[in-house]
């Protein structure tokens, strides 16, 4: 490396800092907010469920930005599942819920076929729906980034797992 390219990378250091730190939700998108609990995560989704994913696939919906794959570089993923146990809402026994991916700054839950998830997921809003009726007609909605998690297939690992979204179902 040239001494000159040596003095240009801290500048690009700091402007990364500063736009992180001054430009909104530029760095922030993909974190947890603040003093985030469990309970709201439950509170707030339409969808509280364990399944088994039986299959994930690009979605071919065009968002109203352009096509899902282009643009901000986030593709829309389908995930289909089977139901294992319900916790909050009436999720469909054999439905379909999005998420994005992790590709350029997509937040999105990993997911990954044959394995068993806890799966929050936020319902679609109206201005959703009515901005996107076909991606609206394909899913029940997008799944959480702060609460979803796969889990574990060891039987007292997966009870440890659940203890608290099953206390939380009871209280609802």
């Amino acid at each position: 490396m040239s001494m000159g390219a040596c003095s240009r990378l801290p500048a690009f250091f700091a402007i990364a800092l500063f736009t992180a730190i001054c430009v909104p939700g530029s760095a922030s998108a993909c974190f947890m907010p603040v003093g985030w609990t469990s309970q709201q995560g439950f509170t707030k989704a339409a969808l509280v469920f364990r399944g088994l994913v039986t299959a994930t696939e690009i979605s071919p919906t065009k968002l109203a930005t352009g096509p899902a794959d282009t643009n901000d570089g986030r593709i829309l993923v389908n995930v289909r599942y089977e139901i294992a146990e319900v916790f909050k809402g009436k999720p469909e026994a054999n439905g379909v819920i999005s998420t994005t991916t992790l590709i350029m700054g997509g937040c999105g839950v990993p997911v990954l076929a044959g394995q068993s998830f806890l799966f929050y997921v936020d319902a679609l809003d109206e201005e959703a729906q009515k901005a996107e009726p076909e991606f609206a007609k394909q899913t029940q909605g997008m799944i959480s980034i702060y609460d979803s998690q796969m889990l574990p297939p060891n039987p007292q690992l997966l009870d440890e797992a659940l203890a608290e979204v099953r206390a939380f179902a009871k209280k609802h």
